[in-house]
């Protein structure tokens, strides 16, 4: 049996465990909700704000250190004093309507001393002085039209929270339900509304969420759609999406700058020329069985070593291969781009998308043109 002393000896470790676990827990941000629904606002009213209740439930004190929002038109303000344990503080959000009729939704990132947090605000802007100009809906998925199929983030930093939207138009004759299928983690999509009645116009939000995502460079994938109507088969659609995640290069001094690295290349535009007609006993200067290739080098002429994050292209046709992830100063770097010219049924025209640490030019595009 234990001694008395031997109990007591164990309920002292015990406990100085336990006020060790809860001493390393720190801060813990929270918010009395998640997203907030301006509903119908006007135009004309001006600024529309909501007040954020953010909660410290951990052991230290909670210091916001910045807020980033997904657009310039929704603006946060909050106290720089430190959220005791067990207190709350307000983030303000406003959000500015002006030139901005129809629906929104946007992102606002809090970053602390812990977890990030992000929250949302959204409505609908109403301006019934001002008549908009028509709005064309190219693209289909069934009866459902589209504004587009694509979205671009061109840049977007580790953290970051970015939105865009798609307006979509019901032009069959029955509602139509719309809903996104095995969404990647990155994205959050909300369709407003998700059923759509005959002539009703609505939107699709699409937020894309760097802190899903673990690599730097491009990021390109579909996003699936289905669209039900009553007594009709589901038809499926995709959207692309591309987003190019980039160092935050904002804050870099002129000395940093001075020592980084510098992508240089070899050419700007791949041109292949007029295409064969019949290509099945083409052989190319560099590779072999039907197809044309070009040579991509870039070469780093910077001060310090240069971070190729990715060399991609969006269009199915062009094939890229070889070249290093990371040059040393005054090392280069050989791609080869090549394109199968019996697939090539119309004039081609795309862009290769080179992701680096190079602060003068993050993001570069190689143009890339063949003549059928």
């Amino acid at each position: 049996m234990l001694h008395t002393r031997q109990i007591t000896t164990i309920l002292i470790i015990l406990l100085l465990i336990g006020n060790s676990a809860y001493a390393q827990k720190g801060a813990v941000i929270g918010s009395d909700m998640q997203t907030y629904d301006f509903g119908f606002i006007a135009e004309a009213d001006g600024l529309a704000t909501h007040n954020f209740t953010i909660k410290n439930t951990g052991s230290a004190a909670l210091v916001i250190n910045r807020i980033t929002a997904s657009c310039g038109c929704t603006q946060p303000e909050w106290s720089k004093a430190p959220i005791a344990p067990g207190s709350t503080g307000e983030v303000k959000i406003s959000y500015d309507p002006k030139g901005r009729p129809g629906p929104f939704h946007k992102s606002i990132t809090i970053h602390s001393n812990a977890e990030r947090l992000t929250l949302y605000v959204k409505g609908t802007v109403k301006n019934r002085t001002i008549e908009l100009p028509a709005i064309i809906y190219p693209y289909s998925i069934g009866n459902l039209k589209l504004q587009t199929k694509n979205i671009r983030y061109s840049r977007i930093y580790p953290g970051e929270t970015l939105e865009e939207v798609i307006l979509i138009k019901n032009e069959g004759n029955t509602p139509l339900k719309i809903y996104p299928t095995k969404t990647p983690d990155y994205m959050t999509v909300e369709i407003s509304p998700d059923t759509l009645k005959p002539e009703e116009t609505g939107e699709i939000s699409v937020l894309f969420r760097t802190d899903k995502v673990k690599k730097m460079g491009r990021i390109a994938s579909y996003l699936p759609l289905s669209v039900e109507s009553d007594g009709k088969k589901k038809t499926d659609g995709l959207i692309h999406v591309a987003a190019n995640i980039i160092n935050n290069f904002s804050r870099i001094s002129a000395s940093e700058k001075a020592k980084a690295p510098a992508a240089q290349f070899s050419q700007t535009q791949l041109d292949f020329g007029k295409l064969p007609a019949k290509s099945g006993n083409i052989i190319s200067f560099i590779g072999i069985g039907g197809k044309e290739s070009e040579s991509l080098t870039i070469t780093n002429t910077g001060q310090s070593p240069l971070l190729i994050y990715s060399v991609t292209c969006d269009d199915e046709l062009i094939d890229i291969s070889g070249g290093k992830r990371e040059l040393k100063t005054g090392a280069s770097s050989t791609y080869k781009i090549s394109i199968r010219p019996k697939n090539i049924k119309a004039k081609l025209e795309a862009f290769i998308h080179v992701v680096s640490n190079d602060p003068n030019g993050p993001v570069r595009l190689i143009k890339v043109i063949a003549e059928k």
